[in-house]
């Protein structure tokens, strides 16, 4: 009876441990894509830290950043979905040109803003592995 018991409680657990692994990696389904506004208060915030930023500076980035993420998201991109296009060798993909022009003019407007300074450390920061964006 003992050992009925033991093989019991040790089957239950296991089946708890699997459903609740199954629960630990499955993704809320409700967890909807944050907006334009959120995302580019987020790196805003997360650059005027990172490379203390004057209050000008930071109002400066904070109005590029929204138009930038506006752009790309007036593309149809957001970070869990970036515009693709194929290329010439199958199975390759490249971002769209439209999101690199974005990409690039905000790079440009980024430049305008930081000392440079600031736009060597953000550089670098937008190098790692996870970085900024």
């Amino acid at each position: 009876m003992k050992t009925l018991h033991t093989y019991l409680l040790a089957l239950t657990m296991l089946a708890l441990l699997v459903v609740g692994s199954h629960f630990a990696q499955a993704r809320p389904a409700s967890a909807l894509p944050e907006s334009v506004e959120v995302r580019s208060t987020r790196l805003a915030r997360y650059l005027a830290t990172s490379l203390q930023l004057s209050r000008q500076q930071q109002k400066a980035v904070q109005r590029s950043t929204r138009q930038y993420f506006q752009q790309l998201a007036a593309l149809g991109e957001t970070p869990e979905q970036p515009g693709l296009v194929a290329t010439a060798t199958e199975g390759r993909l490249l971002p769209s040109p439209a999101a690199l022009q974005a990409e690039q003019t905000y790079q440009q407007t980024l430049a305008r803003i930081f000392t440079p300074g600031q736009y060597n450390a953000y550089s670098w920061l937008t190098r790692q592995p996870d970085g900024g964006r």
